[in-house]
């Protein structure tokens, strides 16, 4: 069958016409209805999204990530090498919701006013406690205090991620600010904990802890805190409690030989945005022996009018931002 150059040229136009037309309809959806993708390379961990680390005792893997937005899924595929002869696969991947500083190790708790004082006001001459929340309202920039260091905060979105609110800044000055010396990281970043001086407490029991050298410190009291911060604030937390957590049974993958798992993230509770990621191993597979290989963590967009009205909102925003109102480095 002979196809006539007229017919060709029709259908070759079609489909030179067809292809950026798909091409803008996926650009389209991925920006109504993102996914973010975290990945971790055993080649090169210093490109990494996140990190691994073992624990041995309870013979588990464990990684983190701090979402950028919020997403109805979360489809984690792992790569593992196994140096031991033996064929190991997780026996349970589960998901906790915290912040990263709040799995810190609990030390002492702190009875004493003045125990407290130390830590609130360590390397810090000024009147304001670390864990200060700072607004210039000349430049309109907020600053985090820690160790009398300040680090500003980017933008608003990474500032009510990390559960802070609007409502606990103070108003300062540009001569105020200037007293403090910028911290070594000196914007805040979705990949760092919150730092030295937070107070957090926690839901339901309402305990509260504050922030130290890599420590969350129990405070005994309201009443010793008020006494040392009678302004604080406190960032809210879940308890650490096992039953809210989302399990799964990983998959293997029949090609990619990685492990599968699908977590519906509207049927987590708890408080915070850091996901703790678990892998639990029998005890026949130490995970002495097992590596991390290339892995990646998928945060996917509920399809939803919801969403799609959210996506444009924050696109107007970032434009009238960007373009307009010039607010760059400016919190609200």
């Amino acid at each position: 069958m002979t196809i006539k150059p007229e017919t060709l040229y029709k259908i070759s136009r079609f489909f030179i016409y067809l292809i950026p037309l798909l091409a803008i309809i996926a650009a389209g959806y991925l920006i109504f209805f993102p996914i973010d993708v975290y990945r971790f390379y055993s080649e090169d961990p210093n490109a990494s999204k996140f990190e691994f680390q073992k624990d041995h005792a309870k013979n588990e893997l464990t990684f983190g990530i701090f979402t950028v937005r919020e997403s109805r899924f979360a489809e984690v595929s792992l790569g593992l090498k196994n140096s031991n002869s033996k064929s190991c696969r997780p026996e349970l991947v589960s998901l906790r919701k915290t912040y990263q500083a709040f799995l810190f190790p609990e030390g002492e708790e702190i009875a004493d006013a003045g125990k407290l004082r130390e830590i609130l006001f360590a390397d810090n001459k000024t009147k304001y406690p670390n864990g200060s929340l700072l607004h210039v309202k000349s430049t309109n920039q907020v600053f985090f205090i820690s160790h009398g260091q300040k680090t500003l905060f980017p933008g608003p979105e990474i500032f009510e991620a990390f559960g802070y609110s609007f409502d606990n800044l103070t108003d300062v000055d540009s001569a105020t600010i200037d007293e403090f010396k910028d911290a070594d990281i000196g914007v805040f970043l979705w990949t760092i904990p919150h730092p030295d001086g937070t107070i957090f407490e926690t839901y339901p029991s309402r305990r509260l802890f504050v922030t130290n050298n890599g420590k969350k410190y129990p405070i005994a009291s309201e009443e010793i805190l008020k006494g040392v911060w009678p302004d604080f604030y406190t960032i809210a937390v879940g308890d650490e409690n096992a039953s809210e957590n989302l399990d799964c049974q990983p998959a293997l993958g029949k090609f990619s030989r990685k492990f599968f798992c699908r977590f519906d993230l509207a049927q987590l509770s708890g408080i915070g945005r850091y996901h703790l990621f678990t892998a639990k191993f029998p005890s026949r597979c130490s995970v002495a022996n097992i590596h991390p290989d290339d892995s990646q963590v998928r945060y996917i967009s509920e399809k939803s009018f919801a969403v799609f009205k959210t996506s444009v909102r924050d696109i107007a925003a970032s434009v009238l931002n960007r373009y307009f109102y010039k607010t760059t480095n400016v919190v609200k």
